[in-house]
């Protein structure tokens, strides 16, 4: 499972990297989105070697990006996507606004677990602990929530 995890931290902070170049010609709602969505995956991208063990877990660090990732989530990230919003270079589905309750769910899903993710940090940060075990597993469902929303409603 872990292994399974760390490939997809992988490959979506490297899809993040590409996912720049991507944004030219975006304009309105879809720049606003697509911008989100840049937030977000720098705040996975700058977490990822923590949960590699590569750098030191930072619980001050993590807070903050688990705010920023909580801010463009929930209702913040679906009032982002009016019907008919699939202007190019939009990468929507179509499949957002057929099966909207799945996305808003994917959506609320992904603030809960920023926030998660958020608590766990502040704790660590005040108490000092280097105890990575709660923010693995809180990560690992921030990742995985992303994970299940590109494969369902991230067109190709």
């Amino acid at each position: 499972m872990r292994t399974g995890i760390l490939v997809v931290a992988t490959v979506f902070a490297t899809a993040i990297s590409i996912a720049a170049v991507a944004h030219e010609g975006a304009k309105g709602v879809v720049k606003e989105r697509m911008d989100g969505m840049e937030v977000i995956g720098k705040q996975v991208k700058m977490m990822v070697p923590m949960l590699k063990g590569e750098v030191p877990y930072d619980p001050a660090k993590v807070e903050l990006a688990a705010m920023k990732i909580s801010s463009h989530a929930g209702s913040a990230f679906t009032e982002l996507f009016p019907t008919g919003s699939t202007n190019t270079p939009s990468e929507a589905s179509p499949e957002i606004w057929e099966k909207w309750d799945a996305f808003s769910r994917l959506s609320d899903e992904l603030a809960i677990n920023a926030d998660m993710l958020k608590t766990i940090a502040a704790k660590d940060a005040a108490s000092g602990s280097n105890d990575t075990s709660q923010f693995d597993d809180a990560f690992r469902n921030v990742l995985q929530t992303c994970k299940s929303c590109h494969q369902q409603f991230r067109a190709d």
